[in-house]
């Protein structure tokens, strides 16, 4: 179960990543509302520095997720001539998946399917810095959980374009192969399994710019290209098969289908993100992103941050950030009067993909314990316009050395 967890755990707070040595260790627990699911990340972060040109960087986590993820499931077993109509309806699509139901329309609803996974995962990446300071950065993930692999490379490359370094463009990219232990097509009386593929490549390129002392701005253009098995298996629709071919579909033609999505997607934005020292002890960080994709989602977020210090050891980090999201062509609300599908095409009911805005709240702090020992933590509550909504909460500290 492939979950992305809603935020990095280093640099919770502004101020509070050192550039020196330094090793790390934070938990993160992560919550849906409605008993859904839960996870519990857990990260590992080292840092050394060789001298002034080079960096090296490793990180090692280990997540744990349980709970269960809404899904269209049948409510009343088959019984006569209902296995009939099913079995007739897996004949003329194989996007019909479950038998042993009665296919009638009032006889599905939205229940929790339970889940629960573990996952391992290491990274490291080498920075070298030449004789004008630009930045060679090149690393390498890996993750593995028992329905899901991911091994990834990364490089990105800094230039400033003068020696005052108040200007600099970067260009950098990535590559994942996935594999996910997904179900196949109804077959021989049980859903099949299978390891499929999943490709993905992406591409940024940014420039910085040092207006004044105070104000610093970093734009940068993304874009991405994903393939292979993009759906989730996890997922269900209803699906309408006019099985009699009287071009109506009547109460028991509605069948339970796997979620279906294009097998690739090309997606890219924008992101402005800048930095204004008010003062010596606070800091506003406003940011702006975009983001559409040829599956007709299409996002907006704007909101920020704010670094406030306390004292010389303390400080905040409140943040607030508004989205928006036009929903994908293939999308159908499970809670809309009428959520079916047609027998075929690309179909979801996955409200990720649907029309909604959303909120999100946070608050962080950075203790700085000694001259050696720093804690951070943070706290956030996400809501969508749709009903769903979470929490989150991290710790963690940090040794210099």
């Amino acid at each position: 179960m492939n979950i992305k967890l809603p935020l990095t755990l280093l640099g919770l707070v502004a101020g509070s990543v050192s550039a020196a040595d330094h090793i790390s260790i934070h938990h993160m627990n992560f919550e849906e509302y409605g008993d859904k699911v839960k996870a519990g990340d857990n990260i590992l972060s080292l840092e050394k520095n060789i001298g002034l040109d080079w960096t090296i960087t490793a990180e090692f986590g280990y997540d744990t997720v349980s709970g269960a993820s809404p899904a269209w499931v049948a409510t009343t077993p088959s019984s006569g001539s209902h296995d009939q109509i099913t079995q007739d309806a897996q004949d003329m699509t194989s996007e019909v998946i479950r038998a042993g139901y009665d296919p009638y329309r009032g006889n599905y609803e939205i229940r929790p399917v339970e889940l629960e996974d573990t996952r391992y995962s290491a990274s490291t990446n080498v920075t070298y810095r030449d004789k004008d300071r630009d930045e060679w950065t090149a690393g390498v993930n890996y993750s593995q959980e028992e329905d899901y692999k991911s091994m990834g490379a990364n490089a990105k490359a800094l230039f400033y374009t003068d020696s005052t370094k108040n200007r600099s463009f970067s260009v950098g990219g990535s590559i994942l192969t996935d594999q996910t232990l997904a179900f196949q097509a109804y077959q021989n009386g049980g859903n099949a399994q299978a390891w499929e593929d999943i490709f993905t490549s992406s591409m940024e390129v940014g420039m910085s710019q040092v207006f004044t002392p105070n104000l610093y701005a970093i734009f940068t253009a993304y874009g991405g290209y994903k393939t292979g098995y993009l759906s989730n298996h996890y997922l269900t629709v209803l699906r309408e098969v006019d099985v009699d071919g009287d071009g109506s579909i009547g109460d028991d033609e509605v069948f339970l289908g796997q979620d279906s999505r294009p097998d690739s997607r090309i997606s890219g934005g924008v992101n402005l993100q800048t930095f204004y020292s008010i003062n010596d002890s606070v800091v506003v960080r406003p940011r702006y992103k975009f983001f559409t994709d040829d599956w007709g989602v299409m996002s907006h977020q704007v909101g920020g941050k704010m670094s406030v210090k306390v004292t010389d050891w303390l400080t905040f980090a409140p943040g607030y950030f508004w989205y928006t999201q036009q929903g994908a062509n293939f999308f159908i609300d499970p809670k809309a009067a009428d959520p079916t599908f047609a027998s075929t095409g690309y179909a979801t009911s996955d409200i990720r993909l649907g029309d909604f805005n959303a909120n999100t709240y946070e608050l962080g702090a950075s203790i700085k314990l000694s001259s050696k020992w720093r804690m951070n933590a943070l706290a956030a509550y996400y809501e969508q316009s749709n009903g769903y909504a979470s929490n989150w909460w991290a710790v963690g500290v940090t040794y210099d050395y």
